[in-house]
């Protein structure tokens, strides 16, 4: 009888083990299902959120890019010449549509806000563009940029076996505090202004219409004179 009894005890352990094991192996299967459906959903455009390796941060942009895609509207002002008048004072400037070096949407409209506009061409290699940032970062941070300019650096003629490259490091370690653009590898976006040197400035009035170039390292002094009339400030 005690021999029945320790048989019927080893079966019932058994079967609360096999009871136990089958429940974890339910709550494997659970997850595993669990896990595979949320993936599924993901994959599925569940999310409103880029592809991460796509690298597009913003609705309407692009991957991060040293040179990105530049469209041009209107026509292309001049060179600036050595000496001489300026021939593209008093035209329309063109408008520049692309991304930043980041792959964000930006456009150069000049006119299109009621606010003129200051376009400074850069080159990561350009010894006068890394004296000049400095400057222009001190322009700003002394409040002389007058309220209603919008001032837009674009990185240009960038090359891979120059320093400093690549420009989307450099515009960064250069502290760049203002808006930027990317021009093409073709440099569509320096062409489009007339650029023949670096750094370049344009400056455009609240009407799209350049008011004054110039190249090279500008004082201070000088930038603010420009853009206070090109922004109609007296």
């Amino acid at each position: 009888m005690a021999q029945n009894q320790r048989k019927k005890n080893q079966k019932t352990t058994s079967s609360v083990r096999d009871s136990g094991n089958l429940k974890v192996i339910m709550y494997i299967v659970l997850v595993v299902v669990g896990i595979a459906g949320a993936v599924s959903l993901g994959s599925a455009g569940g999310s409103s959120k880029p592809a991460t390796n796509s690298g597009v941060t913003v609705p309407g942009g692009v991957a991060p890019a040293e040179f990105q895609k530049v469209t041009v509207a209107g026509d292309a002002l001049p060179q600036l010449p050595d000496t001489g008048k300026d021939p593209a004072v008093g035209k329309a400037a063109p408008t520049l549509t692309g991304y930043d070096l980041f792959g964000r949407p930006v456009t150069i409209d000049p006119g299109s806000d009621g606010k003129a506009t200051m376009v400074v061409f850069l080159a990561h290699w350009c010894p006068h563009c890394n004296r000049e940032v400095p400057v222009l970062n001190e322009w700003k941070a002394q409040n002389q940029v007058p309220a209603n300019i919008r001032v837009i650096g674009v990185t240009t003629a960038s090359r891979p076996d120059q320093a400093n490259w690549p420009p989307s490091k450099w515009i960064v370690a250069m502290k760049w505090p203002f808006d930027q653009f990317a021009d093409s590898e073709k440099q569509d976006a320096a062409a489009a202004y007339g650029v023949g040197g670096y750094p370049f400035l344009t400056f455009i009035d609240a009407k799209g219409n350049v008011t004054s170039r110039a190249s090279g390292e500008i004082p201070s002094a000088d930038i603010t004179k420009a853009a206070n009339t090109a922004a109609g400030v007296k």
